[in-house]
């Protein structure tokens, strides 16, 4: 079985009515390294 140092699911964050991230799933395993940029670069 695969060990996650972190899973999200489901993940939706708001900002009063504006839906920044909607329904976000993902998986981070042991190891690895994981980057979230914006798109004007903000992370």
């Amino acid at each position: 079985m695969d060990e996650f140092a972190i899973q999200a699911k489901e993940l939706t964050k708001k900002f009063g009515e504006f839906i920044a991230v909607d329904h976000l799933n993902f998986v981070v395993h042991k190891g690895e390294i994981l980057g979230f940029l914006g798109a004007n670069g903000a992370g």
